[in-house]
């Protein structure tokens, strides 16, 4: 059975809502970075499509992160008598914390992804063209994998 999270009730809205902030911080930086080093100046472009992609990421990232829980879930199930391994590193408890895993994963997909499209477009489009289908092309790529992620990693089945 598919593990399907309720992000509305009380204990799963703090997880969206960090989701979502990290998206958009995200965002943000990529808007600070297109303003003033890719000098961007249509401000429509800067404003109204980040918001949008941000929505795109948050939603990758929300179905990676069910993705893993099935997992986890899992084989929870199938080892509920192993004992626990000793201590382990900071970074990898700072990894193993399942919030950061689906942000890295869309964040190391999406960067360079945007970098290398808005290059290749900026020498044949505007700049605020080629913003945005930097942008967008990305964001789609990113639900893709998170999609991916879902039908091979987890095996979910959405009915």
């Amino acid at each position: 059975m598919p593990l399907r999270i309720r992000w509305r009730s009380k204990e799963y809205i703090s997880v969206a809502l960090l989701f979502l902030g990290a998206c958009g911080f995200y965002q943000i930086l990529l808007v600070f970075i297109s303003q003033y080093f890719l000098s961007i100046g249509n401000y429509i472009v800067v404003f109204l499509i980040p918001i949008g992609v941000t929505f795109a990421l948050f939603i990758a990232a929300l179905i990676i992160y069910e993705a893993y829980l099935q997992v986890e879930r899992r084989e929870r199930l199938k080892s509920q008598y192993k004992k626990e391994k000793g201590g382990s590193s900071k970074m990898r408890r700072f990894l193993n914390f399942p919030i950061v895993r689906p942000l890295i994963i869309l964040f190391t997909i999406f960067t360079p992804i945007f970098f290398i499209t808005y290059f290749i477009c900026f020498i044949f489009l505007d700049n605020a063209f080629a913003f945005l289908i930097a942008e967008v092309l990305p964001s789609i790529i990113c639900l893709f994998v998170a999609n991916y992620f879902e039908k091979n990693y987890a095996k979910i089945r959405r009915f």
